[in-house]
């Protein structure tokens, strides 16, 4: 994808998420606002790209247009997950998790689990 194309894709998916925002009456007569959240697979799927490649960008130099304007539209997914969280409006672990797990994919690690005995418990494994 061009810059200009990658400029426009990036456009329309946070255009996209702000545009499916509606307004839900509360029965105490005000109105909670909801919309699609901005998501790091949200994106990479605008944008025709996979979340690892995404974040290889936001961990390398930005050397061309285009690496600064992905990284930018992650900062802004990053953003708005962080600050809806600290607003109680979504649960960051999800993100936190993925983010994780992909941080895990790209480092060629998988999911591992260690067990550590103490001298006192290793004669309750036996």
């Amino acid at each position: 994808m061009r810059t200009k194309e990658t400029e426009q894709a990036i456009g329309a998916y946070f255009a996209a998420c702000d545009a499916t925002r509606e307004r839900i009456p509360l029965k105490n007569g005000g109105f909670e606002e909801r919309q699609i959240p901005y998501t790091l697979f949200g994106l990479a799927r605008a944008v025709g790209m996979t979340p690892e490649a995404l974040l290889k960008i936001g961990r390398g130099p930005r050397r061309t247009v285009k690496d600064r304007l992905l990284f930018d539209a992650v900062m802004r997914v990053a953003a708005y997950t962080q600050e809806h969280a600290l607003l109680g409006e979504l649960a960051y672990q999800v993100a936190l998790e993925t983010l994780r797990a992909l941080a895990a994919q790209e480092q060629g690690d998988g999911p591992a689990l260690k067990v550590v005995l103490d001298a006192a418990a290793e004669r309750y494994a036996k």
